[in-house]
């Protein structure tokens, strides 16, 4: 009882003040009823995965609070920006010249298009993440 008391403290501290009483007693109701020492590894490694969820999530959950996902939107489509701009630069300086650009100007094309990748996908994770906040604030 005491190791899994131990490893209950693991979880993030709201969660251990909220289910941690609940949890310790259900271990105890367990183990009274499947005594044995394969149930109670399985329990461990049951409530192993459940504390490294809950630590993935509250990762997740700091993350949104930072708003991680507007300022790769716009560090994207600047970075997005800046390729277009060198990619026009790079084709006006040739011009005339008959020098091949394409070693120069592929690997930009490839830079803009993965940069506006990046940036719709932020731009939809930030409305998921607009829409989940202001469906937890009608809720609570």
């Amino acid at each position: 009882m005491r190791w899994y008391s131990r490893l209950l403290r693991l979880y993030p501290r709201p969660y251990r003040e909220r289910f941690g009483e609940s949890m310790e007693q259900t271990f105890r109701d367990l183990r009274r009823e499947r005594p044995g020492p394969g149930f109670t590894l399985w329990i461990f490694l049951e409530t192993f995965a459940g504390i490294v969820r809950e630590r993935a999530t509250d990762v997740g959950r700091s993350a949104m609070a930072r708003n991680v996902f507007k300022t790769v939107k716009y560090v994207a489509l600047a970075v997005g920006a800046l390729m277009v701009a060198g990619i026009v630069t790079v084709m006006l300086l040739a011009r005339g010249t008959g020098e091949d650009i394409t070693g120069v100007v592929a690997p930009a094309l490839l830079l803009t298009i993965l940069s506006v990748v990046a940036a719709v996908v932020a731009t939809v994770m930030q409305g998921r993440q607009n829409r989940r906040k202001t469906r937890d604030d009608l809720a609570g």
